[in-house]
């Protein structure tokens, strides 16, 4: 009892802050879940495809995210989702900055390589990233830039020497080496300071250098004279289909804001382009609009609807800052007439064979485009609504 007499009180405040510990690691542990959920829900949200199909093509709705539980789910429950998800169309999808991807399209964020001691197998310390600045390289006038550099455990750079380079075209797991890359740390071809220990490589392709390109580099590093091999990714389209000429308009159509951009098309085809839709006030990311369909060679207006419950949902007016137009010419062996040709469009189909990658990449339009003022109201708060969202809906219905 003299013990606890003595001690009590100081029992009594360890005993609180052990409680305090628990209840905010508890706290943080539910945000966290908290945060998690929501990312999900995003990018569930974001998706163009319907995410209760589980198809493998489909992105953020093929896996854990798509709110549709691994080991199985409820008619209800995929009813609920699919009812949440077919709000909006799928070529106008509402998008936050959480949707990373969406938000910074042009951008490729390359993790970093972890330094392993081949002999102990343990980390050394040591990391080293090889960063694209973009994340691909688009006409033959344009130059890719990747940069080199490592750091210690303190996390300071260190000298860096390259023992060897060679730029190589990724094609049906084959390698095939291409135009050499040049590298530097003097300051000059793209590299921004002079003996940073930041190398620099820029590359030019030639015209055969389409598709997924891969840097690798064997170096040196560190006072201890440590040696890795690194690669970095990108794609490469040096053949120009299209471009958006910085042309624009909108107008307010059957309850959605629709804005036009005009197309320039060197080359007729089938082609996927993508915009994105902000707020002007803050630079809040509203929604994404996809276009699919045919161009002719020439100047070509393309719509790009943002459906306007999205914009209702959202409760901003406008202006608003339509960016990052961009896309692909389509480049399939695949016509999809043949789906339709029963069994002599499923022998062309199982016929068809290329040696060329899937698309060729549309030279985007990078700045804002503002639109007119627009009052919230204006838009139309009805939800999204076609034969096939009541297709589906009863295809989800039987399983019941």
């Amino acid at each position: 009892m003299d013990l606890i007499r003595r001690y009590g009180v100081y029992l009594a405040v360890v005993i609180l802050v052990v409680i305090g510990l628990i209840f905010f690691l508890f706290k943080d542990n539910v945000g966290s879940d908290q945060d998690a959920r929501e990312k999900a829900r995003q990018e569930r949200m974001a998706s163009n495809s319907d995410p209760t199909q589980n198809d493998d093509s489909s992105g953020s709705g093929s896996d854990g995210s798509s709110g549709v539980p691994d080991d199985g789910a409820t008619p209800e429950y995929i009813l609920e989702k699919y009812l949440e998800w077919a709000e909006y169309p799928p070529f106008s999808r509402p998008m936050s900055i959480l949707n990373h991807d969406l938000a910074f399209p042009f951008i490729i964020e390359t993790s970093p390589d972890y330094s392993i001691d081949p002999k102990t197998n343990e980390p050394t310390g040591y990391v080293c990233l090889f960063q694209p600045k973009t994340w691909a390289v688009i006409g033959n006038k344009d130059m890719m830039y990747v940069t080199l550099e490592c750091r210690d455990k303190a996390r300071n750079r260190v000298k860096v020497s390259i023992d060897s380079h060679q730029v190589f075209k990724e094609w049906e797991g084959q390698r095939y080496g291409v135009v050499s890359a040049s590298v530097n740390d003097n300051g000059t071809d793209g590299d921004q300071t002079r003996g940073d220990n930041i190398f620099t490589f820029s590359w030019k392709p030639q015209k055969g250098d389409w598709g997924q390109m891969s840097l690798v580099a064997e170096i040196t590093y560190g006072p201890e004279n440590l040696k890795t091999t690194l690669t970095s990714s990108f794609f490469s389209s040096p053949s120009i289909p299209a471009e958006f000429n910085g042309v624009f308009s909108d107008s307010l159509q059957d309850g959605s804001l629709i804005v036009r951009a005009v197309v320039n098309v060197y080359r007729k085809g089938k082609y996927h382009l993508e915009a994105n839709l902000k707020d002007e006030k803050n630079g809040e990311y509203i929604a994404y609009a996809v276009y699919d369909g045919d161009l002719v060679s020439g100047s070509n207006e393309v719509e790009f609807t943002f459906f306007g419950k999205i914009l209702r949902d959202k409760d901003l007016d406008g202006p608003y800052l339509a960016t990052s137009f961009r896309g692909h010419r389509v480049n399939l062996p695949i016509d999809p007439e043949w789906f339709n040709q029963g069994a002599e469009g499923l022998r062309k189909i199982q016929a068809a064979k290329t040696t060329e990658p899937d698309r060729e990449l549309v030279v985007p339009y990078k700045d804002e485009y503002k639109t007119k003022y627009y009052k919230v109201e204006s838009f139309s708060n009805a939800a999204w609504d076609s034969a096939d969202k009541q297709n589906r809906i009863r295809q989800i219905k039987a399983l019941q």
